[in-house]
């Protein structure tokens, strides 16, 4: 898999063994695109610089019906790709719709169409604790459960020849400005790591991380830079 040029995003490809689930990048930053069960697609996390590839890839995928900002701060594309699909819904969680209007400009839902039309192995993840109103895609496919997360986690740097790891990392920028609550995100997280069991995180930023000690490690992540 090539690399788009650093402000461009590149086309839409298959995510390995998640039917309907596409990833398209720039040097560091990725946006999905999820197909809904009624075939077509939600956008989740725009990314800036929609350039060509990325526009055909999608047309060869399903009509684009939502525009899912996971949380406040990712906003800088979404009037970009409310032009291009004028007919798509813009879509948030309730904490992040009223900074999203307001640094916009554009009128937003709340998730309740949204996760009405997700494939059944698909759910929304909302951790508590957050102030920046985060959202993450959960999938379970095939004995394998993924998280689709945005600013909270992340992954090294992307290069040309790969986007895998297996250590994870801490935005910088996320126990300042993402975090409401520590004790109650911590709590959040640790009983959903204990029930869910990620093996395969799928972030907004930097590479996508798997293993089996992927629980242990985000959790240490957490308790040790919060």
């Amino acid at each position: 898999m090539t690399l788009a040029r650093q402000s461009e995003l590149g086309a839409f490809v298959p995510v390995e063994k998640i039917d309907g689930v596409f990833v398209a990048r720039t040097a560091h930053l990725r946006c999905t695109a999820l197909v809904l069960n009624d075939s077509k697609l939600c956008l989740f996390s725009p990314v800036q610089g929609l350039g060509e590839a990325a526009k055909a890839s999608l047309s060869g995928i399903g009509p684009v019906s939502h525009l899912l900002a996971p949380n406040h701060y990712h906003n800088k594309a979404l009037a970009e790709y409310a032009a291009v699909f004028p007919n798509a819904r813009l879509c948030a969680s309730s904490d992040a719709v009223p900074r999203l209007e307001k640094v916009t400009r554009l009128a937003f839902d709340d998730l309740r169409d949204v996760t009405q039309k997700l494939p059944d192995s698909f759910s929304l993840l909302t951790p508590d604790g957050l102030k920046t109103g985060e959202v993450w895609l959960r999938c379970d496919v095939k004995q394998r459960r993924t998280w689709f997360v945005v600013d909270a986690f992340s992954g090294p740097k992307m290069t040309p020849k790969s986007d895998c790891s297996d250590t994870a990392s801490l935005l910088k920028t996320f126990p300042n400005f993402g975090v409401r609550d520590k004790a109650l995100y911590l709590k959040w997280l640790k009983q959903q790591l204990r029930v869910d069991k990620p093996t395969l995180m799928v972030p907004c930023h930097g590479s996508v991380v798997t293993g089996s000690e992927l629980p242990a490690q985000l959790l240490s992540l957490a308790e040790r830079h919060l």
